[in-house]
């Protein structure tokens, strides 16, 4: 005949499985975070390389940093900064 053998976990093992589980979903929802702002970082950092081109364009053109600073609506240091 089979013997069916039955194990009881004890409650602070249930209170360690739960808040082992807990902090693994807790990371890999940091995880996804970490992702996700990695991805926005380098969409504003592709942005700013393409602004710095076209400014870079425009005053190669004779436009003088006042009016480029007036078309972006960026002051001129915030300009001056992204050409760094």
């Amino acid at each position: 005949m089979l013997e069916k053998r039955v194990e009881t976990i004890s409650d602070d093992r249930w209170k360690k499985i739960i808040e082992d589980f807990q902090k693994l979903h807790e990371n890999e929802e940091r995880i996804e975070l970490q992702l996700e702002l990695e991805e926005a970082n380098k969409k504003v950092n592709q942005m700013n390389q393409e602004m710095k081109q076209m400014i870079q364009l425009m005053l190669s053109n004779g436009m003088s940093l006042e009016y480029v600073s007036k078309s972006l609506s960026k002051s001129e240091n915030e300009i001056l900064d992204l050409m760094k």
